[in-house]
């Protein structure tokens, strides 16, 4: 037998794990977090699990709505030391005492008084390796109130703790942890079912005040979006036709229940200016349109709705990658649902309920028909969303018929029976004009009462002449089903007659059950960090991002994508991680990407969805504080000379770390792996983030292509500022913060060939532009504003920020390839020409028509190849230089045919600021008299408003003034 030396049995003394006999195997995700509240009426505890240990909570905020002023945090469960060595924790705390365990010794203690945050550093303290307890206790002095727990220790630098390392044993949880669970299950589901538009809560009830409502699709117009036999078969059964809708079944399967079904379908059809026709479907495809489905179908893939809208293999057969799936309990995003973080909703058979041109002007604008958001704004452009509606519409359901055909129309007399059962007691006088009117007409006026009795009106918007209806049926209060104690919709077998019919299962039913006994007792504080987690899941945030280990692109739709991608960018298809976001990046840049479009891979294929500002607007700020930060949007200043910036040049370029062989640069791509440019990184990420990422790549994002720069306190490049990390990633940031302006770094050239560069004057070029077509002029300006118009359209189109053009595609090879923008675009025009002419001077254009019209200057398809000699709405009359060399367009609109002729001549003048790149536009119009003039001069996904370029405030908005 081989025997060891003393000096190995000594190491073996100092490094032995000690003794807590748990198996990292054993341990699930995260520590058990719990919240004690207090004094009195307010005492309440609440647990949940938590990936680490962060809280930051703003003045009367608390963890969790349940919750009055918090007494107690508590995170508790285990931390897995991989590597032995010395160990530092450190803290920032405000307005409280926390103290930091790890294997029953006290590792930190730190407190705060008043309302300044304090950094505390605790001791340097020798870690054996293996599974070791760990607790973490946090006692505010009341709000605000703030933890934010960092490590150091061998081969990495200061760092939030990440929750790779934390674990904990089911049996250690609460007693009550299994019913909190249920409990936030039971919310969810009265939240995105709408319980609280039929179940009105009293006007001092703090706990309903802050639930979330869920507001269903404006009804109005859905008779030009969807035909009549399947609106007719979506109030049959909803859920037959969605499995995943929150829409209850309201109707019987009776001839009485077939009645009422035609009535409201009347009624629905009547408010919308008539019924959707049939698609004219031509017995063989023509080219172009065979195209259109192909592209349809990659674009469904690669733009992302597949995350949401499509089942993996191994998630159809009921496979798990785990050996022992998580269970709905085990998952800090997924609420107690059987779905978990990252939930799929089926589509159904669009085909038979829509029209691809119906569809397309839906997914343009989703959040004007569907304001709750949970189906985004994707930044379709008219092509994409034509292509994907077309690829969509291609599924129809046998049962269902093209339209609803007449003899389906009921007993007159059934419709006169209905109609005096649902108006009630009041029914005489109404009742009379009622049959004086036409057949039809009596359907409709059954449909419009009983949109009303069956709560229609309550969940949907539905306007007469304008004006939303308004709810006046009564349902009852929210007091009165929290103690009904599962009747009415939560009911066992629930009564068809008396209550509408939802999917739930028996585990719905006991947590919405649960939580109408239980779960609305409480403060009902505000709970920003409560609502960041809750949002993550409403908005299925994880079927694309992958965030503490919960939810990601799955390997089998990622390497989809990957070969559907462009081959430049199919090396990383999936979107950034989430985990630790609220550290990374800066509050206004993660606004922009959730409410503003903004992008910081625009090359890619894959679309950040919008889901409006009143639906996400508060996020960007919660996410910070759910880990413990708090918003922040100032930007890491540096002494910025000639000297600094010469070298963060050569570092950022070929002969100093290389980071040009990845990422863009100032607008120019790189011939690699594309990454974000970094001539915006400060206007994106936090500098402490931005410096912990050079020297750790790979522990912040397993799996990236980012090489670590700095090793164990030293650059890997040795010869700038004496390889010193501090001094070289100052540098490299003084440099990229002179934005996509700044001078190219060695060995990243713009691109061969024809390439136009701005330099005094403005740059004006006809040629061939993305999205303006054959006939753009492309202008650029001194200073790195850019923009280009479309000569056919007479329309602006975009503006891009940094270098000007590479004109080589359009000569290349054969030629005919657009020229290429060398920079980011900040600025997209609405579709179509943007100027109108009305007699009537409160209605304007049907702008979104007239983008898809040819004599507006819309091309027609490539293929088969077509030619429009129709009448010319708009005319291109050139442009004029001033002075400066600025360009004049002028043009021509006449749509009348008559002489009602608009003319106009637009001077952009480009606008560069400190915080922001923008043009303005000045216009010369000579408008006809006897109509009004309108421009549309840009379109958001959200809440409209307007600012003063004088920095004083502007005036309201009024959107529903006639003017």
């Amino acid at each position: 037998m081989r025997k060891r030396s003393l000096s190995t049995l000594t190491l073996l003394a100092v490094f032995a794990t000690p003794a807590f006999a748990v198996d990292p195997a054993e341990l699930k995700p995260g520590l058990v977090a719990t919240f004690e509240a207090g004094p009195g009426a307010e005492a309440a505890v609440v647990s949940r699990l938590e990936p680490t240990v962060a809280l930051s909570l703003g003045k009367g905020e608390s963890p969790h709505p349940r919750l009055g002023q918090l007494k107690q945090a508590k995170w508790s469960g285990y931390v897995n030391i991989t590597r032995p060595g010395k160990y530092t924790f450190s803290t920032t705390v405000q307005n409280g005492t926390l103290r930091v365990t790890l294997g029953g010794k006290a590792m930190l203690v730190a407190t705060a008084d008043g309302l300044t945050p304090s950094e505390v550093v605790g001791p340097e303290e020798q870690l054996g390796g293996g599974v070791q307890p760990f607790e973490v206790t946090f006692v505010p002095n009341g709000t605000p109130a703030r933890v934010e727990l960092f490590w150091q220790g061998p081969g990495f630098v200061r760092e939030p703790l990440p929750n790779q390392f934390f674990g904990h044993l089911p049996k250690d949880r609460p007693a009550t942890f299994l019913q909190d669970v249920q409990l936030e299950h039971g919310r969810f589901l009265f939240e995105e079912h709408g319980c609280m538009k039929c179940h009105t809560a009293a006007a001092g009830d703090a706990m309903a005040k802050g639930l979330a409502e869920h507001i269903g699709p404006n009804l109005t117009e859905v008779g030009k979006r969807a035909f009549p036999s399947w609106i007719d078969a979506w109030l049959a059964n909803p859920g037959l036709l969605r499995p995943h809708t929150s829409m209850p079944k309201l109707f019987s399967d009776d001839d009485k229940g077939q009645a009422e079904r035609y009535a409201v379908t009347r009624y629905l059809l009547s408010t919308g200016g008539g019924e959707l026709a049939p698609a004219r479907v031509p017995g063989k495809q023509p080219n172009d349109i065979r195209q259109s489905l192909e592209r349809g179908r990659a674009l469904y893939t690669v733009a992302g709705c597949a995350t949401c809208h499509q089942e993996t293999v191994a998630q159809a057969k009921g496979e798990e990658d785990e050996k022992e799936p998580l269970k709905p309990e085990d998952l800090f995003y997924g609420l107690g649902t059987a779905q978990g973080s990252h939930p799929k909703y089926k589509l159904g058979a669009l085909g038979s309920k829509t029209r691809a041109d119906r569809l397309a002007a839906y997914l343009q604008d989703p959040l004007k028909t569907a304001p709750a958001g949970r189906m985004p704004h994707m930044n379709l452009n008219a092509q994409e969303a034509n292509d994907i509606a077309r690829y969509l519409c291609r599924v129809t359901d046998d049962d269902i018929p093209t339209a609803l055909a007449e003899p389906k129309t009921p007993p007159t007399a059934l419709g006169k029976s209905l109609f005096e059962k649902y108006y009630g007691p009041k029914a005489r006088d109404e009742f009379a004009a009622f049959e004086k009117l036409p057949q039809q007409q009596q359907w409709i006026a059954v449909g419009r009462v009983l949109s009303e009795t069956k709560g229609c009106i309550n969940c949907h918007t539905i306007e007469e002449k304008g004006q939303a209806r308004t709810a006046s049926s009564s349902f009852p209060a929210l007091n009165q089903i929290k103690t009904a104690g599962g009747k009415g919709c939560v009911a066992e077998n629930p009564n068809p007659a008396k209550a509408p019919e939802y999917k739930f299962t028996r585990a719905q039913k006991e947590a919405l059950n649960g939580f109408l006994k239980t779960g609305l007792v409480g403060a009902g504080s505000p709970a920003p960090v409560y609502d960041a987690r809750v949002s993550l899941r409403r908005f299925a945030c994880l079927n694309c991002h992958s965030r503490n280990g919960e939810g990601g692109i799955p390997t089998e739709l990622a390497d989809q994508i990957r070969l559907l991608e462009r081959a430049e960018n199919a090396d990383d298809v999936r979107p950034p991680l989430l985990t630790g976001v609220g550290h990374k990046a800066r509050t206004s840049w993660l606004k922009s990407v959730l409410t503003g479009g903004g992008r910081a891979r625009p090359w890619m294929q894959l679309r950040m969805p919008q889901y409006g500002e009143a639906n996400v607007g508060r996020l960007p700020e919660a996410l910070a504080q759910l880990e413990g930060a708090v918003p922040d949007d100032t930007i890491r200043k540096l002494p910025i000379s000639n000297e600094q910036i010469t070298l963060g040049r050569q570092i950022v370029g070929k002969g100093g770390l290389g980071c040009i062989s990845c990422h863009d640069i100032g607008g120019v791509a790189n011939t690699g792996t594309r990454g974000p440019d970094l001539s915006t990184i400060n206007q994106r990420v936090r500098y402490d983030w931005y410096d912990r990422w050079m020297h750790q790549p790979l522990r912040m994002a397993p799996g990236t292509r980012m090489p670590q720069a700095f090793v164990e306190g030293k650059s890997t490049l040795s010869t700038v500022l004496k390889g010193d990390p501090k001094a070289q990633a100052e540098a490299m940031w003084a440099y990229l913060s002179l934005g996509p302006g700044l001078p190219l770094p060695d060995g990243l050239e713009p691109p061969r060939g024809l390439i136009i560069a701005v330099r005094d004057r403005p740059e004006v070029l006809r040629t061939f532009m993305p999205e303006a077509g054959s006939r753009a002029i492309a202008v650029g300006y001194p200073g790195g504003v850019n923009l280009a118009f479309s000569a056919d359209q007479c329309r602006l189109a975009y503006s891009w920020a940094g270098n000007f053009l590479d004109a080589s595609p359009v000569w290349n090879n054969r030629g005919g390839a657009p020229a290429k923008q060398l920079g980011p675009i900040f600025w997209t025009a609405p579709a179509g020409h943007p100027w109108g002419l009305t007699s009537n001077p409160r209605i304007p254009p049907d702008f979104t028509t007239r983008a898809n019209n040819p004599a507006f200057g819309t091309p027609l398809p490539v293929e088969p190849a077509r030619i429009y000699d129709g009448p010319r709405a708009v005319s291109f009359d050139g442009y004029a230089l001033d002075s400066d060399g600025r360009p004049t367009f002028r043009y021509t609109l006449n749509e009348s045919g008559k002489d009602a002729i608009l003319k106009v001549a637009e001077t952009p003048i480009p606008l560069k600021t400190t915080i922001a790149t923008g043009f303005l536009r000045r216009f010369a119009v000579d408008a006809p008299g006897g109509y009004r003039t309108w421009l549309l001069a840009g379109q958001t996904p959200k809440e409209p408003r307007l600012l003063s370029n004088t920095g004083g405030k502007a005036p309201a908005l009024e959107l529903k003034a006639e003017e």
